[in-house]
This record gives structure tokens, C-alpha cells and sequence, in this order.
């Protein structure tokens, strides 16, 4: 690897871990995937096998036969203090440094310090810093809050299919497209592989994506759905915003494909739900995934700035790694 320094960075999601291996000129050596890796919904042991494919596929893709990285960065929700031991023998540092999530997405979708951003995959996140430094980070409670995350759009859509089914609510094509999911004649008999799924929390998120397949077909449920979710989603930057004293900016908006499927169809209406309330703030689609933004933030620690032939040649080198 050169005379250049190497940093990691980690985005770790309720769904998968990702990591990225930098030099200080920029140039992504490897990056690599796992399971999911946040320790507050699955036990040590999966997470500590997510982080290890998503090393040594980044290690294998370098081309070396060992790592010696300056520093990692993590970006999770949860402390990775029990899983940095792991990460140190691997990768040969001894700086393993906590991020948010939240601050990773926006790091890597605005490449700047100051601004919002939105973490919209199983859960959702609004987190946002002003000029002044001051954070604020608004949603992310788990399943019993993070409005507007696909986990809380599948638990909106499938309730209203269960209504529809016995009479409470209007009919959906939810109804259709839940009963061929999951092979049945009677949505009583969905209950059962639905809530004794193994991985709960993951495999009912999934199930986000009938209420999009719903919606491109013109289905008023699904569609109302969207709008409520967008809407809150929308309620939660405007206040990470209040809290931090600012009316105009930026917020990079998630990657995820919750937000980007159809034609950016959810993106859009969280757009114009904010501006409703924050007219000269701007969601904008972002310049890098997270897990860049966690490798900036590792670059960053090191001393090494931001500079446009840095921030080019990332962009250069991501695509071909």
C-alpha cells in the first residue's frame, strides 16, 4: 500500500455492514460487506462474523495479506467497543473511533461538516450539525419509533391490510400481496410466519417494498402510507434543524432503496413535505454512500483534509473497486 497512510471506515445498518479501505490520496484500496453488525438488536457473535467478512473481503480486494490501518472509524448507533477487539486484530490498528450514523451519512453526502442529513433504510435517523458544532439527532428509537423507515412503512401497510381483511379499513392490494408472499388463502394465517421469523426486525422491513409495489399501482392505501411516513420524516429534520438553530440548508438525503426506488418517488415527497415547513432547506441526493462518509471521517482523524483531488479521486476509485 505505499508510503500512504490507510484508514477504515464502517457503515454499520440494522441490515448489513459495509466498510471501505482509503490512502490518504484518496484511492479506495477495497471495500467490503457483511451482515448486519449493530449489537443492539442481534447477539455478539453475528455481529462479530459481519465484521469479519466485510474486513477480509476489503483485505482480499487490496491485495494484501494483512492490514495495518492508522485508524477506523465506525459508524453505528451503539458503541463498538465490544467488537473492537476484533477489529484491532484484524486490521492492525489501535484506534478504533466511534462515529454516528447519522454523521457518517452526512459527511459522505455532502462532504462537509455542517448540514443534515437522513438515514431512511430499516430504521431512520435525522442528524444535523451547525456552524457553531453543536449535534442534534432526532428518530432513531427502534421499532417502537423510527417514523418513516421501512419498518415503520411495513408495519403501516401490513395493519392496514389486516383492517382491510376484516372490515375495519378500505380495501388494498396490500391484502393480494401479502397472501402471495407468504403462499395463503387467509390473511389469519400470515400471522404465524410473520411474527416467528428468526430475524424479526430485518424480515419485517422487507416487507416495505409491497407497500412500494402497491403504490406504483395506483393503490390509495399504499400511497397514503408513503405520505404519512414522508411526513414524519419531514417533522423529524425539521426539528433536528430547530434544535440547532437552523432554517436554511442541506440535507443529504438516505441512499437506501426505500428512498431511490421508483423514480426517487418517496425522496420527492419528503422533499416537499419539508419544504412546507423549512421552505430554504434543501434535500438533496448524496455525493457518497455512508460507509465513504465514515472513510472521510477516518481520513479526517488523521490529519488528512478534504481537498478536491482527494474527495475526486474517491469518487474515481469507488466505482472500480
Amino acid at each position: 500500500m505505499g508510503d500512504q497512510r490507510v484508514v477504515m471506515g464502517f457503515d454499520v445498518g440494522g441490515t448489513k455492514t459495509a466498510c471501505v479501505l482509503l490512502d490518504s490520496a484518496g484511492t479506495v484500496l477495497g471495500k467490503g460487506f457483511g451482515g448486519s453488525g449493530n449489537t443492539n438488536f442481534i447477539a455478539l457473535e453475528i455481529a462479530q462474523k459481519s465484521f469479519t467478512d466485510a474486513i477480509e473481503m476489503a483485505r482480499v480486494q487490496a491485495g494484501v495479506a494483512s492490514l495495518a490501518v492508522d485508524c477506523v472509524v465506525v459508524g453505528t448507533e451503539p458503541s463498538p467497543d465490544p467488537v473492537a477487539p476484533l477489529i484491532e486484530r484484524l486490521t492492525g490498528t489501535r484506534r478504533v473511533v466511534h462515529k454516528k450514523e447519522g454523521e457518517c451519512s452526512m459527511v459522505g453526502g455532502l462532504v462537509a461538516k455542517v448540514g443534515l442529513s437522513l438515514i431512511c433504510g430499516t430504521g431512520s435517523v435525522g442528524w444535523g450539525r451547525n456552524a457553531a458544532g453543536q449535534t442534534s439527532m432526532t428518530s432513531c428509537w427502534g421499532p417502537i419509533g423510527d417514523e418513516g423507515s421501512a419498518y415503520d412503512l411495513a408495519r403501516r401497510g401490513v395493519n392496514a391490510a389486516f383492517w382491510a381483511w376484516d372490515g375495519r379499513g378500505p380495501r388494498t392490494l396490500l391484502v393480494d400481496l401479502l397472501l402471495a408472499m407468504f403462499k395463503q388463502t387467509d390473511m389469519r394465517e400470515v400471522c404465524t410466519p410473520l411474527y416467528t421469523s428468526e430475524n424479526l426486525r430485518k424480515d419485517f422491513a422487507s416487507l416495505a417494498q409491497l407497500v412500494t409495489q402497491a403504490a406504483d399501482q395506483d393503490d390509495a392505501v399504499a400511497l397514503q402510507v408513503l405520505r404519512d411516513g414522508a411526513a414524519q420524516i419531514a417533522h423529524f429534520l425539521a426539528t433536528c434543524a430547530n434544535n440547532l438553530g437552523m432554517t436554511e440548508y442541506r440535507v443529504a438525503s438516505s441512499n437506501s432503496g426505500l428512498v431511490t426506488g421508483s423514480d426517487y418517488r418517496y425522496h420527492h415527497m419528503i422533499a416537499a413535505a419539508l419544504a412546507q415547513i423549512h421552505p430554504q432547506a434543501e434535500l438533496v441526493k448524496p455525493r457518497f454512500e455512508p460507509v465513504v462518509g465514515a472513510g472521510l471521517c477516518a481520513l479526517d482523524e488523521v490529519g488528512v483534509a478534504w481537498a478536491p483531488a482527494v474527495v475526486d479521486r474517491i469518487a474515481a476509485t469507488w466505482v472500480k473497486a
